[in-house]
């Protein structure tokens, strides 16, 4: 049986047994494999997202939170090869250590036949990553938390004409262009919607302060074409 097949009949072998748990060395007989496989297989089911817990007792084994789906994503190889080259010329991408970490997940969830498939077809590519001024990565990380969690960021700021700014901002979002990426933010310093180019921001720290909600295209002041940088 294929790993991935595996994981699927897994899962729903644990399902099948609710609400009673199933313990590793059953299972293992039941798939004819290792005890240490099956406790990789679960570990990797609960990387994914499946909410496999451990039941303790003397019945202890492991068991699924009732209500919960899980279905296994059926993607070709030019569709897997497809996301892959996407993240290979985009690595300036906000929340890029998230799309880096699921494309190693779906690629290690893949038939053998599949992944083997997806790598012939990338030795046929090249590809030129678009790199334009790229932020730092601790201060990326720390915007991008701001901007998931919704709390205020304390940043400076360096515009196109090396002007330092200190200011406190509302993140909403995020602005990509062939110039890179920029922050989408309510400006407290301008009281005014401004876009800040990541490259541009030298410090940042995130604040333990909510944001209020915006609209994220009221506070961009969206326009299709240039837009107000904090040049001011």
């Amino acid at each position: 049986m294929r790993r991935l097949e595996r994981l699927y009949a897994l899962t729903e072998e644990i399902r099948r047994h609710e609400p009673a748990p199933v313990s590793a060395p059953w299972l293992a007989e039941r798939f004819d494999t290792s005890r240490r496989t099956i406790e990789r297989d679960l570990a990797s089911l609960r990387d994914a997202g499946v909410p496999v817990r451990t039941a303790r007792g003397r019945a202890g084994g492991y068991v699924i939170d009732r209500g919960v789906t899980w279905t296994p994503l059926a993607l070709n190889p030019a569709e897997v090869t497809a996301l892959l080259l996407a993240l290979a010329a985009s690595p300036g991408i906000p929340y890029g250590y998230a799309a880096r970490s699921a494309a190693a997940k779906l690629t290690e969830s893949l038939p053998d036949a599949t992944r083997a498939d997806v790598e012939r077809l990338r030795t046929r590519l090249r590809v030129v990553p678009h790199l334009p001024e790229l932020a730092n990565p601790a201060i990326r990380r720390t915007v991008e938390e701001a901007v998931r969690q919704g709390h205020v960021l304390r940043i400076a700021f360096s515009d196109r004409h090396r002007a330092q700014t200190r200011r406190d901002v509302e993140p909403a979002g995020f602005y990509g262009s062939r110039d890179g990426w920029s922050l989408i933010a309510w400006c407290r310093l301008r009281d005014a919607g401004r876009l800040f180019r990541l490259s541009g921001i030298t410090a940042a720290v995130m604040t333990s302060e909510r944001v209020p909600e915006r609209d994220l295209d009221a506070t961009l002041g969206w326009v299709p074409g240039p837009y107000v940088t904090p040049d001011a």
